[in-house]
């Protein structure tokens, strides 16, 4: 009888007897769980296996699990992928000015991060942003991945119009200056500004097509020429450009200069295209058609926003504060100063510019709207959507972190979007779109373990992506309570 290696006869008995070998171990198991990952069919009875961040695999039958290994119990729930927001804005506190009491600032700092996992956002994408500008949120223990785009603008354009002489100062070195009788500003070409961008670290290039609000265009925009050196300079450097362009001119311009991505839904319309809809109940009018035809063929990425304008109606409705959910996602410090009349400046500031009338929004204007009727022909056409919410699209407290992400995806699905679009959209599509799938996007061996466990199907109830019952983070696995206000 021939001798027996005793390395080799431990390791058969461990495999018999159903105990792990080493190197092993899980530091997570899920047992008994419905995977939904975008890119399959439903896996029920499935049993999720993370190790070092990772999922280490999706095994169809249980495996023997080693003693110790904590465990989470999927019966009757519904494992996803984190949701992934491509268009936030983590220095911005949402209906605050930077003069308010530092105390508000340090409150909403320490749970920004943790109401947008408590909205199952695990990564998002902050527009316009510099390493400073996200510093403060990845400093929290528990945050979501943080990806950047870097902004490039005109001087007198959008945004800086807006903003305050030292906080448009900041952006000096990204305002491009366009060339004239045959001179350059070296150092604020698209080319040195794209570099610049690129060496901090970003992804992207957020670019900015907007000459005025509503029917206004007394703001300078970046000329055709100067959006495709940006393109050329941004792919040369491995970068997408993401166009802030809502209106159908300004987004037929974004279309000539051959931007990747466009950051807002078409729902400023020109007068005609607002006539024509006020004369039709649903559809869109052809020049509209034939621009969402372009963004199909062009294959651009399309961000609906369809919060934006219910975010600016939100500071005229008395029952936004009263909404429980403020409760889970605003630090209650902040919440009760929301209340005091000193918090209502953005909303007369919008009252001013709409001589003292408050913004009310049609009561079916989940449907009817001009972003909603673009969105829905767009989809029509086959094209695939990206979830990206613009939290906060104002200075205004109706967009809260997370929870703005959240009504963004209700908000697809009363827009008529099907349910299994709105969820790649805000999961597969997005990684992809931002070069991501590797690392996330689906429920697969190797991916990170950013990951929600719900109990309810999203497939068949938008709601349900406000059932979390447990987010993993990194493999760690988060109750979602501890993660609300406090």
């Amino acid at each position: 009888m021939p001798s027996l290696n005793p390395i080799a006869l431990s390791l058969s008995l461990t495999l018999a007897l159903g105990f792990a070998v080493p190197g092993q171990a899980a530091d997570l198991v899920i047992d008994q769980v419905t995977v939904l990952s975008p890119e399959r069919p439903a896996e029920t009875g499935r049993q999720v296996w993370i190790r070092d961040g990772r999922i280490a695999k999706v095994a169809a039958t249980p495996e023997a699990v080693p003693a110790g290994t904590p465990r989470l119990d999927g019966r009757g729930r519904f494992l996803t992928p984190g949701l992934m927001d491509s268009h936030v804005h983590l220095a911005a506190a949402p209906g605050l000015l930077p003069t308010a009491a530092p105390e508000l600032h340090a409150a909403f700092a320490r749970q920004q991060p943790r109401s947008y996992l408590y909205h199952g956002v695990t990564q998002v994408v902050d527009l316009a942003a510099d390493a400073q500008g996200t510093a403060a949120f990845e400093a929290q223990a528990q945050h979501p991945a943080v990806f950047r785009c870097g902004p490039l603008a005109v001087w007198g354009g959008y945004p800086l119009a807006l903003m305050p002489p030292e906080m448009a100062e900041r952006w000096r070195d990204n305002v491009v200056v366009e060339a004239s009788a045959g001179t350059e500003d070296k150092a604020h070409t698209p080319e040195a500004i794209v570099a610049r961008i690129a060496e901090s670290g970003a992804r992207c290039v957020k670019v900015f097509v907007e000459d005025g609000f509503g029917d206004a265009h007394h703001w300078p925009i970046p000329s055709k020429d100067t959006l495709r050196r940006v393109r050329d300079a941004a792919h040369a450097r491995g970068l997408l450009v993401v166009a802030h362009a809502n209106a159908s001119d300004m987004l037929a311009k974004a279309l000539d200069g051959g931007v990747d991505v466009i950051a807002h839904g078409d729902w400023n319309w020109t007068p005609a295209e607002r006539s024509w809809a006020a004369e039709h109940g649903q559809g869109v009018p052809a020049s509209v058609a034939a621009l969402m035809a372009r963004v199909h063929e062009q294959g651009l990425g399309y961000q609906p926003t369809l919060r934006v304008l219910p975010g600016l109606a939100a500071l005229f409705q008395a029952e936004t504060l009263a909404d429980p959910a403020y409760a889970k996602v605003v630090p209650p410090a902040l919440l009760a100063w929301y209340g005091h009349p000193e918090a209502r400046w953005f909303a007369e500031a919008l009252s001013a510019d709409t001589g003292g009338e408050p913004i009310v929004l049609p009561a079916d204007h989940a449907s009817t709207g001009t972003a909603q009727r673009a969105l829905r022909h767009l989809h029509g056409l086959g094209h695939p959507l990206l979830l990206g919410s613009d939290t906060p699209s104002a200075p205004t407290y109706g967009n809260q972190p997370g929870y703005n992400s959240y009504q963004e995806l209700r908000a697809m699905a009363e827009a008529g979007i099907p349910l299994d679009a709105v969820f790649r959209a805000a999961t597969l599509n997005n990684a992809r779109q931002f070069g991501l799938e590797a690392e996330y996007g689906t429920v697969s061996a190797g991916k990170r373990a950013n990951l929600l466990l719900l109990s309810a199907n999203p497939l068949e109830d938008v709601t349900a992506w406000n059932r979390i019952a447990t987010v993993i983070l990194d493999g760690e696995a988060l109750d979602r309570e501890s993660l609300a206000a406090r």
